[in-house]
């Protein structure tokens, strides 16, 4: 089956947060609506996903299910259904496979009701923890410091009990995207509210000392943490550091709308490309030798829009990924039979003529290079770390795979994944279960299960205020 290139990028968008913070019912379930949806997540999950059983046997999935199972027995509300069910869905060991964090119970019925939250942002790196924001009144808890115990277990086997919750195929996955939803709330979807923490930290001369900390309102750790991530670049921008050129690209979408993924106006990429087209006429009009592209702190979006980037300093014809395929069910069906977008209709002709379960290959389409002046034939180097999420890991793949940059800094958390995600609604509780149809492999054809490995591995401290990546690699151009 041919795809055009839109399809594609539309396709593999992983929906990697979902903020729709609309608050739940406070309701409890009776132990009988409760199992009928176990049942339904069950058949409905392993139908639907690409392959559910691909790091984990169906019998631990049946042994998880039965223990589940046995253990309803009285009404539950919402949390704790969640609580129940998310679990099973981590045994998949796929980002894809969850029920999305609820933002909605959180912000709308929890905090708006004075909930507390653990006041400490954690920063995972190298098997330790460290602090990254103290929002506590505590002044001897510092930036930087490291976390070896929290509610008397050492972090590690605290930790243990984090991840039974969270998607992903390793701690290194599972620990970007606790930074990225940060801990406070991962702690509360996962335990609940907690009046006082016991915590031990070790400071950087060694000294250990143990602290009971209070938990803090919610609604203050969301303006505090609010404040500690406005640093970071917003939308898109080029500039130059001397005379070499910088490029932040943002997110591969269109970020001057607020519409869905599911809304064409969401990929219209005029915005994008006349972005992409201002700076490499300014970098052409400067006489640019080198190009540093920051990839950092990207949740990602569409092929599309990296695709147009990449032709701008493409040497050769190149392709997103190796393959993909795709794995039609009946709730997928149900999906696209009312998916009326023009550049999809390929793609929904597949998924609905082929039956149920029967996985078919994507033929993917060839990008070329841009053939004007205004291609970039200097040096390019790309700046990743593990919060590129999504495509843009898949775009840096790309220039690795095709050798048209230089990657710095870390490893992202997935390229040959899991992907293309819908969502299914359980009947009697309502919770979303979102799970991947399609399978994507990266340009070279690796399917180890990595993400993309920097050329030059760089990390960043917390604790120093530096940009320890974009420092690097100044010096490394100034060098050349």
């Amino acid at each position: 089956m041919k795809l055009n290139q839109i399809s594609i990028c539309f396709l593999l968008l992983i929906a990697t947060f979902n903020y729709d913070c609309i608050a739940q019912s406070p309701t409890k379930f009776s132990a009988q609506a409760v199992k009928e949806d176990l049942a339904y997540l069950h058949k409905t999950l392993e139908a639907s996903h690409y392959n559910l059983y691909a790091f984990t046997k169906k019998e631990v999935f049946e042994s998880m299910y039965n223990k589940i199972d046995l253990s309803i027995k009285d009404s539950l509300s919402y949390m704790q259904v969640y609580r129940l069910f998310q679990p099973y869905l981590a045994l998949a060991k796929i980002g894809e496979c969850i029920i999305f964090y609820p933002f909605g119970e959180y912000f709308g019925n929890y905090l708006a009701k004075g909930g507390t939250v653990f006041p400490l942002n954690l920063n995972f790196s190298n098997g330790s923890v460290f602090i990254k924001d103290n929002f506590s009144n505590e002044c001897k808890i510092a930036r930087g410091d490291e976390l070896i115990s929290l509610n008397g277990k050492p972090i590690k086997e605290f930790m243990n009990g984090i991840y039974n919750f969270m998607s992903g195929y390793n701690e290194y996955y599972q620990n970007a995207y606790i930074e990225e939803i940060s801990f406070p709330r991962i702690y509360w979807f996962v335990y609940d509210k907690c009046d006082t923490f016991n915590i031990e930290i070790k400071k950087k001369d060694g000294i250990i000392f143990e602290l009971n900390v209070p938990a803090i309102s919610g609604l203050e750790f969301e303006g505090k943490l609010s404040k500690s991530n406005s640093s970071r670049i917003s939308g898109r921008e080029f500039r130059f550091i001397n005379d070499i050129a910088y490029l932040y690209p943002g997110e591969f979408a269109n970020i001057k709308t607020n519409a869905g993924i599911m809304n064409q106006e969401k990929w219209e990429s005029n915005e994008f490309n006349h972005f992409i087209d201002s700076a490499f006429s300014a970098f052409h009009k400067k006489n640019a030798n080198s190009l540093i592209i920051d990839l950092r702190n990207n949740r990602g979006g569409a092929n599309t829009f990296s695709d147009y980037m990449i032709s701008y300093f493409a040497s050769k014809p190149f392709c997103f990924c190796s393959k993909v395929k795709v794995k039609p069910s009946q709730t997928t069906k149900e999906f696209w039979k009312d998916v009326n977008i023009p550049y999809l209709q390929e793609m929904k002709q597949g998924i609905l003529t082929h039956e149920n379960g029967v996985c078919f290959d994507v033929s993917l389409p060839e990008n070329q290079p841009q053939s004007d002046s205004l291609r970039f034939k200097g040096n390019v180097y790309v700046l990743i770390n593990r919060f590129s999420f999504s495509n843009t890991s898949s775009a840096a793949a790309v220039i690795q795979d095709y050798r048209f940059g230089i990657l710095i800094g870390e490893e992202t958390i997935e390229v040959t994944s899991y992907g293309g995600t819908h969502q299914f609604i359980l009947p009697n509780t309502h919770l979303p279960v979102t799970y991947p149809k399609l399978y994507i492999i990266r340009p070279s054809g690796d399917i180890s299960l990595k993400g993309v490995i920097p050329d030059y591995k760089v990390e960043d401290k917390i604790s120093d205020g530096k940009d320890e990546m974009l420092d690097y690699t100044l010096n490394l151009i100034n060098k050349e």
